[in-house]
Order: structure tokens, then sequence, then C-alpha cells
């Protein structure tokens, strides 16, 4: 949600998503770096108590105890299943195929969003939403398409599956955040991933090494600042400003991938990633038109 005095301020939001953005494609790195010797539940418990003990202290020092209170404790459920699904399966397909095929089809989650509001938030989709959908989704299936070098279909599901929980993860954060804040809602879904996440940790500990340790404790922080980047990004300008943006994680996801861990994209995956880019920065900025014909029409029914 905007708040008064920084509508105008597009720079510093297009500044703080690109950081954001950036840092989230650093933490993929880190855990399809650490997958390779570590569980990957090891590795999001270690990630969850970072983010838990970090953000629980900013809302102890800037709103004391009362700062943990919420009402909506059925709503924090919820968010707590659709964040693990969502974290999890996308995780999954990172350690499982290259970083760049990974990432398009996670990028597919602003599609599944749009085509989920209508039943879940009563927002209708109308057929030029459904146009733009068809375009990314065309995307997916090319960068899914197998071939005889690389037939991963288990990694292209668990990123579909991540990317249609993040979508749930993204409608139930909007439908909590009129009356919740950001930090709080974090901070539930970070503790909920410790305690899951630790669950397992009682039957199956691998024991870490000083620099695994520390690599881990930093892919906590870069969470945590990723987060918050893009939490107040969101501050200073409104969706279609930021969204377009956001698909620096492409650039990023191939780039980290080729340099890192000698991944180097196809064709086919060029071609469907562009497309899903495509797809998201069509959708930004149809919502972009729709936003400019309801203000003009609100103002001339005044």
């Amino acid at each position: 949600m905007l708040k008064h005095g920084r509508h105008n301020k597009p720079a510093i939001a297009i500044a703080l998503c690109l950081a954001s953005m950036t840092l989230f494609s650093v933490q993929d790195a880190f855990i399809k770096w650490l997958a390779s010797d570590y569980w990957l539940l090891q590795l999001l418990f270690v990630r969850s108590l970072v983010i838990v003990i970090v953000t629980g202290f900013y809302i102890l020092l800037n709103q004391g105890k009362v700062g943990f209170i919420t009402r909506q404790p059925i709503g924090h459920l919820y968010r707590t299943v659709f964040n693990f699904l969502a974290f999890f399966t996308y995780y999954m397909a990172v350690t499982q195929m290259p970083l760049a095929n990974a990432t398009s089809i996670g990028l597919t989650a602003p599609l599944f969003m749009t085509l989920l509001a209508g039943p879940l938030l009563g927002e209708p989709v109308g057929w030029r939403r459904i146009m733009i959908l068809m375009v990314g989704f065309i995307g997916v299936l090319i960068v899914i398409q197998p071939t005889a070098q690389d037939l991963n279909l288990a990694g292209s599901l668990y990123a579909l599956t991540g990317a249609f929980f993040f979508a749930m993860l993204a409608i139930q954060t909007r439908k909590m955040g009129k009356d919740e804040n950001s930090e709080l809602m974090v901070f539930y879904a970070a503790l909920a991933f410790l305690i899951i996440t630790g669950g397992f940790m009682l039957f199956h500990w691998q024991t870490l090494d000083l620099p695994a340790l520390l690599s881990m404790i930093l892919l906590g922080c870069i969470t945590v600042f990723a987060q918050y980047t893009i939490t107040h990004a969101y501050q200073y300008a409104r969706v279609h400003v930021i969204a377009p943006f956001e698909y620096i994680t492409v650039i990023w996801a191939i780039l980290i991938g080729w340099f890192m861990f000698d991944e180097h994209p196809s064709t086919t995956m060029y071609t469907g990633g562009i497309l899903i880019v495509l797809a998201g920065i069509g959708i930004s900025w149809y919502e972009k038109i729709e936003h400019k014909r309801a203000t003009t029409a609100l103002i001339n029914s005044a």
C-alpha cells in the first residue's frame, strides 16, 4: 500500500526492486550451490532461523511485545502453507535443473495470479488478459519442451508448482495486507518454516563445518534484505511501475548459471523465457491501463 508523499518516487522504487531481485538471484545461487552437499530442508531451517531472529528483533524494537499480536491467525495459517509449498518446490526445481530454466518457469507466478484473481478475488480476467496469459503459458511449454539431451520433467513440474503457490501466497498476502503489517507476515511465515523444518532436523541433521554454517547464515541475511527491499519498493510506486524490472532475475539466472554452474541456456529456453517475460510485462501494462480507466471514471462520476 502506497503512503502519502511516496507516489512520485519511481526512481527509488526501481532501485530498490533491482536490488531486491539481485539479492533473490544470489539467494537462488546459494541454494543451488549448498544443496549439492547439504539437505535442502537443512538450508531452509538455518535460513528461517536467521529470518525469525532478525524480523523478531525488528518488531520487538519498534513495537514491543504488542507487535506480535495478530487478528488473523487463520490467514497466517494459509500463508504458512502457501509459503512453505512455494519455496520448497521452487528450490527443488533450482537444485534439479538449470537456474535460468527454473527462474523462467517461476516467473509465471504473476500469470497464475491473474488467472486466479477471478475466482479468488472476484476480479474479472477478461479476454485481453486471457490472450496475454496464453502467450506466457506457450512460453512455459517451450521452456519445458523435452529433448534427447535435456529431459527434466520433474524439475519443470516443481518450478510450475512453485509458481502456482507463489501466486496463492501473493493473493493471500493481498487479502491480509490491509490489516496486517508486512514484517509480521514475514515473521510468522518464517517461524512456521522453522517449526516445520525443525521437525525434520530432529531426525536428519548433518554436521556443518564453519564455512557451511556461515554460508547458510549469510543466505538467511540475504533473504531478509531481499524481502525488505521489495516490500519497501512498493511503498514508493505502484505495481505496474515496478513489475517489469523484476524480470532482471532472468538475466541474473543466465549469468550466474553460466559462470558458476557451467549451464548454457538453449535456444528454446531463450525463446520461451522471452515469451514469459513479455507476457508478464504485458499483464503489468494492461493493469496500468485499467487503473487509469478506473481512476478517470471515478473522477468523472464525482
